[in-house]
């Protein structure tokens, strides 16, 4: 005789209960909207400006913090600019040993080489290397004022900042761009490759067992690369975009702000208001404008978080 399962048998087991849906963050915790690429521009244009409108170390430090300022705010995660520290400190301090070493001017000597040291040889001065520590420091300031072109936008973002008779132009920095970050990635592979295989380095002859690969592989990204451009058409017409970047509050503050601080500082240069320092004969402090400090701090107009309605979606 066939048992028949009783009813609690024949009831399926409970699903599991559904978790509730995660609280809608308020406003305030949305995701802030980005700044449209021509803003960016702009903005780097103008800082570049100012640190070479002039060579008072004041105003160049202040576009220098301005910068590393905005750099931190907007860079993206996943992004290090330690290279780009490593850079900047570099360059800076080449810059500051070059003028001291080929310059002979002022007061204050702090040594002295033999005479007939052929461009060094004479006489090491405070006041020379106080104008190359300016030097560098503008420099930096400018290496710092396009960093976000490199590390806060996407390439097609480089392109599309570009007005339409510089399309070609921006295709070409943007593609440097990428080629300059692909070499940076083929370098450490092929070094922790050649680290694999036993090699280690013992001095500069040895490093040609990682250059060399290096170079080779970047000679061939750019054919592959130029080869991909020619196929898609590179140059037969006028670059498409899926959707368009509208400008924003946040995008129109940012870029006055930034054409005002260049204006503010070519206007009074023009005018003949004294905003270079020029260390010789004898050293002094540089002065400080109050209106120009202002203008310098306009130049952080991208760090500063004010409200901004976003979108669920953004």
């Amino acid at each position: 005789m066939t048992v028949l399962p009783n009813a609690a048998e024949r009831v399926p087991p409970p699903a599991p209960p559904v978790p509730p849906a995660p609280p809608v963050p308020p406003a305030a915790e949305w995701p802030r909207p980005g700044i449209a690429p021509r803003a960016w521009l702009i903005w780097s244009l103008a800082a570049v400006t100012v640190a070479l409108s002039t060579n008072n170390p004041i105003y160049r430090g202040l576009v220098a913090l301005a910068a590393l300022d905005v750099l931190l705010t907007w860079l993206p995660e996943g992004r290090r600019v330690r290279p780009l520290a490593i850079t900047v400190a570099v360059a800076a301090g080449f810059a500051a040993l070059i003028n001291v070493l080929a310059a002979h001017a002022g007061a204050d000597v702090l040594a002295s080489l033999p005479a007939d040291w052929p461009l060094v040889g004479g006489n090491l001065t405070v006041e020379t290397l106080a104008f190359g520590a300016d030097l560098g420091l503008g420099l930096a300031a400018a290496l710092l004022a396009v960093a976000p072109l490199s590390f806060v936008l996407e390439p097609h973002d480089v392109v599309d900042a570009m007005p339409g008779p510089l399309e070609r132009t921006g295709i070409a920095v943007a593609t440097s761009l990428n080629l300059v970050s692909g070499f940076g990635r083929t370098f450490g592979a092929v070094r922790d490759a050649q680290r694999m295989r036993g090699w280690r380095p013992r001095g500069l002859r040895s490093w040609n067992e990682v250059l060399v690969p290096v170079v080779l592989t970047a000679i061939e990204d750019s054919v592959l690369l130029a080869e991909a451009m020619e196929a898609r058409g590179f140059g037969a017409g006028h670059r498409t975009s899926y959707s368009g970047t509208g400008w924003s509050r946040r995008d129109v503050a940012v870029a006055a702000a930034s054409v005002g601080a260049a204006v503010l500082f070519i206007g009074l240069h023009f005018t003949g208001a004294p905003i270079d320092w020029y260390p010789y004969p004898t050293i002094y402090l540089p002065p400080a404008n109050p209106v120009l400090l202002v203008g310098c701090l306009m130049l952080a107009a991208p760090a500063v978080a004010w409200p901004v309605r976003a979108s669920r979606g953004r």
